[in-house]
This record gives C-alpha cells, structure tokens and sequence, in this order.
C-alpha cells in the first residue's frame, strides 16, 4: 500500500482495487438487457439487423459516443461533469478542416487538431482545478465559447474540399472492422488498463469519493482533475477527426446534444453524478444499448423525437438507481 492511500477506508481501498461490486452488477445487468433488445430485434426485423452492414453502421455511429463517454466517466469518477465535450467535436473538427483546407499536410493537422482539444481541456481543468470553480459553470462558458468559435470560423458553412488520404482514415478496414471503431476500442482498453492499474489515475476514485479526505492523505488532486478534463476533451478531439473524415466536411453544428448521450451512456454504466465510481466498460456497454435502442427505431421507422424521450427515460432511471444506493449506503 502507498502512502498517499494509507489515510483511505480500508474496506473502500479493497471495494475499488477489485472494482466496486455494484458497479460489476450493473454491468451484468446492462449485458442482459443489450442480449435482450438484440434478440428482439433479430426477432422483428431479423433480416435487417442482422444485415452486416447494418452491424457496420452500428459500429460506426458508436465511435464518437464510445470516444466521450470513456472521457466524461473519468470526469463523473472525480465528482465533475463537462458539459463541454460536443463544443470541443465541433471546434477540433473545424479547426483541423480549416488547416488541411488551407494546405497543410494531413500528418501535421491531425496533431495540432488534438493539441487545441487538449488546450481547450486544460483551460477547463485550470479553472476547475485550480479556480475551484464549479465544473458545471466552467465547463458551461467553455461550451458557448467553442461553439461560438467554430462558427465565427466558419460563418456556418462547412468545410469542405478535404484531402482524400484524411477522409480514407474513416473508410480503412482492419478484417472487415472500420479502422475508427479498432482505434476507439484500443483507447478504452488502455483507459480501463490506466484506471484500475496507473496509481496517479486510480486515484481518482478516492478524489470523487472524498476530495478533503484524499487531499490530506497527500493525493495530488488538483493535478488528477486537471489531467481527467484534459483526457476527456482529447477524446472529444479523437472523435472530432473520426466524424469530420467520415462525413468529408467540418461543421460548426457537429456535436449538438453529444454531451447528453456521453453523460447518459457513463451513467448508465456505473458511473455516479456525484463522483466516487465509474466503469470505461459499463460507459461503453451503456453506448452500446442506446446504439441498438436507436437502430431498432431505425428498423421499425419509428419517430426519431422517441429516441430522445427513450435515451432520457433510460439516464432517468439510472440516476434514480444511483441516488437510491447512495442514500442506502449512508443509511447503513
């Protein structure tokens, strides 16, 4: 055991080492609820879901909600929230176009895109961190600013005119799996790797959990928190590249309401609004079901304004669950 730790529950440090048990129940859960909406599914439209294009379409659409909710669960697990993430996708997207349109070379532009979505995570971090400002009105200002941005930088006309190897990068396959859907996997794998196994990261649980608490136990939680809001705008960047080359234009409307889906996805996965635990697996199981919710109203024709209402009951109920294992677990 570290020092940094020595002052932390020892029952809370043993809960998080082996991965909180509710946080695996909620995984098992949402892997029983994904089998069943996808038997269904097979069952009413077998022909159409089980079409491997469709399957393809699944996959990529998943991409930029599997790249943001990996970043906002590491943000929920401090006790934060970005409301900025789908500002960043459009910004990144913008500015990264705007570069290649105007000549500079693909392998220079993909970097310096990250680099300002980095920069955009930094500022957040700084004053979230550092400020101590709350994370919902920072991140709130730095939404309108980013979105202002890439519209004043576009007048709101896309950006077209792209090079072909960028737009490549979102049709290359990897035996038959779209290259972003690869890359997004191995960047959840190595999140997941990072929280449970990296001690700086890991830390951030015992930061959501209790920031005063992990503070004099000697934690560097302002570095923790000014690191996670970094990674979760870089995520954000990572899908503003994969969006951006796949739809072959930059918009400065790219991202609207992505946040929402981040968020629901990290809670529906085990994640909590008031800090303390998350899961990069439940987030991504969580991205999965509401993918497959939103192709099943695809493949029935049903009304795209029910998607909404569904992904919204859906995050209802796991912030209802959530809040009720919280008040039991001070109860007891």
């Amino acid at each position: 055991m570290d020092e940094t730790s020595a002052n932390i529950d020892p029952e809370f440090r043993r809960e998080i080492a082996a991965g909180a048990p509710w946080v695996k129940s909620r995984e098992a859960t949402l892997l029983i609820v994904i089998a069943a909406v996808a038997i269904v599914l097979s069952i009413v439209r077998a022909e159409a879901f089980l079409d491997w294009k469709n399957f393809e379409a699944i996959a990529n659409g998943m991409v930029y909600d599997l790249l943001m909710a990996t970043g906002l669960t590491l943000v929920l697990m401090v006790g934060g929230i970005d409301l900025s993430v789908g500002s960043v996708l459009a910004l990144t997207g913008v500015a990264t176009t705007l570069m290649m349109k105007e000549g500079m070379a693909v392998y220079l532009a993909i970097p310096l895109g990250l680099l300002i979505a980095a920069a955009i995570g930094a500022f957040s971090g700084f004053f979230v961190a550092r400020a101590k400002i709350a994370p919902f009105i920072v991140t709130l200002a730095v939404m309108s600013i980013a979105r202002g941005a890439a519209l004043v930088m576009t007048s709101g006309y896309y950006v077209s005119g792209l090079p072909e190897s960028y737009l490549e990068l979102s049709r290359d396959k990897v035996l038959y799996i779209p290259l972003p859907f690869l890359i997004t996997v191995v960047f959840l794998v190595c999140v997941e790797v990072l929280i449970r196994y990296w001690r700086p990261l890991h830390q951030a649980f015992y930061i959501g959990m209790n920031y005063e608490a992990a503070r004099l136990a000697g934690m560097p939680v302002r570095l923790v928190i000014f690191a996670v809001f970094i990674v979760s705008a870089v995520a954000a960047g990572m899908a503003a590249l994969f969006m951006t080359s796949r739809l072959g234009m930059g918009f400065s409307g790219f991202g609207m309401s992505s946040e929402m889906r981040a968020i629901a996805a990290a809670v529906i996965g085990g994640a909590s609004m008031s800090g303390g635990s998350g899961s990069v697996i439940g987030a991504a199981l969580g991205v999965i079901l509401l993918a497959l919710i939103n192709n099943g109203f695809v493949l029935l024709n049903g009304s795209p304004n029910w998607q909404q209402a569904v992904s919204g009951l859906i995050l209802l109920a796991a912030v209802a669950v959530d809040a009720y294992r919280r008040r039991k677990e001070r109860k007891e």
